[in-house]
């Protein structure tokens, strides 16, 4: 199996659990989707466990390299907020997904343990960055706040992820918008 054929697996695997979650699809799921044995996916992931792991990795890895750029590209935090704001925005903008990490929350309970341990790191991963952006804009002056820096960026975090679920439930993605950039706006100093 080459490169190619796995990465097609985890495209895939991604794809179901952004649209039904990690519990309501099966390799032969995956199978059919993209035309392999169960036995191919079997190989490289020899549980769905194994499976589950390896999404939440990618999804993480793939994650603090769009946070690496954002860093690198955006120098105003309400700006940075903004493109964050769009890492969430880019599951329900396509046919209304939920994002990887938002899906596998609401399978929390009945996930492998390997698996809540890779994402419960993917949720600290957002919610450092979040609150360095919110600590340097209120210590620069260039974002207004009540309480810490990591009580706001826990409440911004948890408000996109309602954002989505309400973008879905009315399959309207200005309810998104609408959220995050009211999140965003009250936090302008100006």
């Amino acid at each position: 199996m080459n490169k190619n054929t796995l990465d097609q697996i985890l495209d895939t695997a991604q794809l179901l659990v952004q649209t039904v979650g990690f519990n309501a699809f099966s390799y032969a799921d995956i199978s059919q989707a993209i035309g392999i044995r169960k036995a191919s996916i079997h190989y490289h992931f020899p549980n769905k466990a194994d499976l589950g792991e390896a999404l939440v990795a990618r999804y993480h890895m793939n994650f603090m390299a769009a946070l690496t750029q954002i860093d690198a590209q955006t120098p105003n935090e309400l700006e940075r907020l903004r493109e964050f704001a769009a890492l969430y925005k880019a599951g329900p903008n396509q046919d209304f997904r939920l994002c990887l990490g938002v899906m596998y929350s609401t399978d929390y309970i009945t996930l492998p343990e390997k698996v809540q341990e890779k994402l419960t790191q993917y949720f600290a991963t957002n919610l450092i960055w979040l609150g360095q952006v919110m600590a340097h804009g209120l210590k620069a002056g260039t974002l207004t706040f009540k309480g810490t820096a990591e009580t706001q960026a826990h409440k911004f975090l948890a408000a996109l992820q309602g954002a989505q679920l309400l973008a879905r439930s009315f399959k309207d993605i200005k309810k998104f918008d609408e959220i995050a950039e009211e999140l965003i706006t009250a936090l302008d100093p100006g």
